[in-house]
Formats: C-alpha cells, sequence, structure tokens
C-alpha cells in the first residue's frame, strides 16, 4: 500500500511536471496531450458501449500506450523534469487519466 507521504511526493512531482509543460514547445507536448486524451477517450467510448466502464477504461490505458509515451517522453524534455520524475509520476497520471474516463462523459477535458 502506498503511504500518504508517497502520494504527496507523486503529486508533488506531478505539480512540477505541470509548472514545466508552458516552458516546453508548447505545440509538441500540447499536441502529444491532446492526442492521448484523444486516444484515451475514442477508445473508452468504444469499449464502454461493449462492456462495463471500469474494463473500458483499462483497456484504453493499454490501448493508447504509444500515446501515452510520447507525451511522456514530451514531458521529460524539459529542462526542469527528467525521466526518473516522469517515471515517479506516471502512476499518478494514469490513475488520474482513468478517474477522469470513470467520472466524465469522456468530454475532452482531462
Amino acid at each position: 500500500m502506498i503511504s500518504a507521504y508517497a502520494i504527496a511526493r507523486i503529486i508533488g512531482v506531478a505539480s512540477l511536471l505541470a509548472a514545466a509543460a508552458p516552458a516546453l514547445a508548447e505545440t509538441s507536448v500540447g499536441e502529444r496531450h491532446e492526442a492521448w486524451r484523444g486516444c484515451l477517450s475514442d477508445a473508452f467510448t468504444l469499449r464502454a458501449t461493449l462492456s462495463s466502464r471500469a474494463l473500458a477504461a483499462d483497456m484504453a490505458l493499454r490501448e493508447c500506450r504509444d500515446s501515452e509515451t510520447a507525451y511522456l517522453s514530451a514531458l521529460s524534455q524539459s529542462p526542469l523534469v527528467d525521466e526518473d520524475d516522469v517515471d515517479r509520476v506516471r502512476p499518478a497520471l494514469l490513475i488520474r487519466a482513468r478517474t477522469w474516463l470513470l467520472t466524465t462523459k469522456t468530454s475532452r477535458s482531462l
């Protein structure tokens, strides 16, 4: 089980990633993030019509792994964030994305 301290550190690094995004080439990171969100939304919408929402969210995350990797790769190019930071926050990012899929009507506002 993850401790409260570990969760706080993950949230802190996630905040750093979010703050670093404007320092990056906006179009590259922004486009990759939008592509990932679009992939998640489209995959989830299709899968949710055929199975449970929870299973659809898990399948969408697996299906969109390439888009996620491209987005995280763009984030790791920031001088404020390194690959280790990205690796540490990835689990929290996936939890947030899964929660977004399960709690919205798949509007693109992750």
